[in-house]
């Protein structure tokens, strides 16, 4: 019988039971990704991260969903990471750690913020490609009126995860969704996206930027309460088109509260001559369960 150790960590948020839950093993060496894949499907959370050695990283991370390995995952890095440090596995005489990732070699620091331990994640500086030719029949998937719309186009946007992101004019457009998980299933499967992250300018909190949900039925998850590379996606298309103040760099995301598990996402981003050079999408994570997977 093998045994590994394996921890649940609730990410950017600082209480038990709110932001999104990340499987976390941080001892993968010489486990066959099979066995990841059924480690996530009995997790049953939209991602598990599985920790290993790196010849071109600090570490080598792979984020598997219930259903198939993902190239990213933004709120399973910021577990990852807060489980490393909390069991001693990182360098502390420096602030910047590298993680192997199939969206390539990407940076991960660690901060001190108000007597915080908060960790930035690097993202892919992002891609856009227009799919508001898709305009009704998303709005339509979720039950929106296309009055309710931003005038901003519908746009596939990646920071090392193609989502696709838009608009919308309120919070209360945003609670009354009511996604066809099947319809949005299709539509991802057809349009290269893994769901929707759909957002609005209108927040419960007066210190954040932006409101989002993501709906994710392609990856097993019907919705995602707090998303890491959704955020880099939606926070990336909210400077892209300009929505906040041009000299604006740090934006910072909620999510969560629809599914009454609030969280909250930083991110910083670069930008020189209108194109965004660099971002970073980070928070807390708390620890809530800690065993062992027999198999």
């Amino acid at each position: 019988m093998n045994k590994i150790k394996i921890k649940q960590v609730d990410a950017f948020t600082s209480v038990p039971f709110g932001g999104n839950p990340a499987g976390v093993v941080t001892d993968a060496n010489n486990m066959d990704d099979s066995i990841k894949q059924k480690i996530a499907k009995e997790m049953n959370l939209s991602e598990t991260a599985f920790v290993s050695a790196s010849d071109k990283a600090d570490f080598k991370v792979q984020f598997f969903t219930p259903k198939f390995e993902v190239d990213l995952c933004g709120h399973a890095t910021i577990a990852t990471f807060d489980t490393l440090y909390k069991e001693n596995k990182l360098d502390l005489s420096k602030d910047k750690f590298y993680q192997e990732t199939k969206a390539g070699v990407l940076p991960v620091e660690i901060r001190n913020i108000d007597d915080k331990k908060i960790f930035m994640m690097t993202q892919v500086n992002p891609k856009f490609i227009n799919l508001d030719h898709l305009r009704y029949e998303i709005a339509q998937s979720l039950n929106i009126n296309r009055d309710d719309l931003l005038p901003y186009p519908m746009e596939n946007v990646s920071t090392g995860l193609w989502w696709l992101v838009f608009g919308v004019k309120n919070l209360e457009t945003l609670k009354n969704i009511t996604p066809n998980l099947d319809k949005i299933y299709k539509l991802s499967e057809e349009n290269n996206f893994i769901g929707i992250s759909l957002f609005t300018m209108e927040t419960f909190d007066d210190d954040c930027t932006y409101h989002v949900r993501t709906i994710a039925p392609y990856c097993g998850v019907a919705e995602d309460p707090v998303c890491g590379t959704g955020n880099g996606s939606v926070s990336s298309y909210i400077v892209h088109h300009k929505l906040i103040n041009e000299n604006q760099s740090s934006l910072v995301g909620e999510q969560g509260h629809f599914v009454e598990r609030p969280g909250k996402v930083s991110a910083e981003i670069k930008i020189d001559n209108d194109e965004i050079i660099d971002i970073k999408i980070g928070g807390e994570a708390k620890t809530i369960l800690e065993g062992e997977i027999l198999y």
